[in-house]
């Protein structure tokens, strides 16, 4: 197969995935319209503001110890972001900015037993008891690598090309190893940058921020 031919094949794939997923978000978007469930711009933005009031970078960033690991990952208490990114759902913050529920608290790499109260980690087959000290480090390095994600975001023009997504892609396996190609991860760096990340989930999230740019792009196109 010569260079042209996986060109022009690669291109037809990119024309298949466009139009598939412009269906499916136009037909999303009907039937949340009739449901009366698409929120207006400035609610949109009132949630956006009061989630980087309590979890923004600058939050983060002046936090350490045990207030750290507690606002991040204490999943028994409903002001903690794990709360907040998986579970929250009310008038404050009604569950319109895509779902990470399903598996197991491992997701997020830590955990606090409810019935034991020690901390955990590992895999759902294997899971161990950590002390607090470890799990304040672990805290620290996610809170380290959302800062470092943050960052790369707050550099990236609202109307990136392609190749800075790519680009962007990239760097953040380097800056947020652990958490930037989480399902959590990428819904924090929606939730304060919802101008050029979408919340939503897509099955093809083995392309990453590459895809959901080419979702949210579609999704200007609509509006």
């Amino acid at each position: 197969m010569t260079e042209g031919d996986i060109c022009c094949a690669q291109g037809v794939l990119e024309t298949m995935l466009e139009d598939r997923l412009t269906q499916e978000l136009r037909e999303t978007y009907e039937e949340l319209h009739r449901q009366e469930e698409i929120l207006t711009r400035e609610r949109l933005k009132s949630c956006y503001e009061l989630f980087r009031s309590r979890f923004g970078p600058e939050v983060l960033a002046n936090l350490d110890g045990e207030d750290l690991l507690n606002l991040m990952h204490a999943h028994g208490t409903r002001d903690s972001l794990v709360y907040w990114l998986e579970f929250k759902d009310d008038e404050e913050m009604p569950a319109h900015f895509g779902s990470i529920a399903g598996g197991s608290a491992l997701k997020f790499g830590i955990y606090r037993n409810r019935d034991t109260g020690a901390w955990m980690t590992g895999s759902a087959l294997s899971q161990q008891e950590i002390t607090l000290e470890e799990a304040i480090e672990k805290a620290r390095v996610h809170r380290n690598e959302l800062l470092a994600g943050a960052k790369l975001l707050d550099s990236l023009a609202p109307d990136g090309t392609d190749e800075d997504y790519r680009a962007l892609q990239d760097t953040m396996k380097t800056a947020a190893p652990t958490v930037g190609d989480t399902s959590w991860g990428h819904k924090y760096f929606s939730m304060l940058y919802p101008e050029k990340l979408l919340s939503l989930w897509h099955e093809c999230y083995s392309a990453g921020i590459v895809v959901g740019e080419c979702i949210r792009r579609l999704v200007n196109r609509q509006n």
